[in-house]
């Protein structure tokens, strides 16, 4: 047989675990104590000046595209017909003047490698117009399905300030 406990004893043992959970509630929600101040040194400690944030520039979310033709062998040796289209090709595109291109994707069809095909056009990019591909960064990209020679620019430029 269970025996029965006393309606007082339960009540006490009820009141204590309530009184329990109130103690680590109220402990819990305390703030910590403050972090004593440092002693005082005899010289002052000059503040730091703030440094000026850089800028950032941000990028546009649309690109300009741009296709041209050009001779794989000469955008190699860095011929100078290849600069010419790639000249030719960016005046076309009025929205590309006085601005600064911050990413170029350069897609190349080449039978031997687009990839080296559209990485020998990057390096040519400063060459055919300085100020808008100063400090850009590019990635090179195979074409595909295209003929020997095509090329597709991506142009993605910083927003005007």
């Amino acid at each position: 047989m269970i025996p029965k406990l006393a309606t007082n004893a339960i009540a006490g043992w009820l009141f204590a675990d309530l009184l329990l959970a109130f103690s680590i509630v109220v402990l819990g929600t305390q703030e910590p104590p403050p972090v004593p101040a440092p002693a005082a040194s005899a010289e002052p400690t000059p503040s730091p000046t703030p440094t000026p944030a850089p800028t950032r520039q941000a990028l546009q979310r649309r690109f300009v595209t741009v296709d041209l033709a050009v001779d794989a062998n000469d955008a190699q040796r860095g011929g100078r017909a290849s600069i010419a289209a790639l000249k030719k090709a960016l005046s076309r595109h009025p929205v590309l003047r006085g601005r600064t291109a911050g990413i170029v994707l350069t897609f190349g069809a080449e039978h031997s490698g687009g990839e080296k095909f559209a990485h020998a056009v990057n390096n040519l990019l400063a060459r055919a117009d300085s100020s808008l591909f100063r400090n850009v960064r590019t990635r090179d990209f195979q074409l595909i399905g295209a003929s020997n020679g095509q090329l597709e620019l991506q142009i993605y430029l910083f927003y005007d300030e």
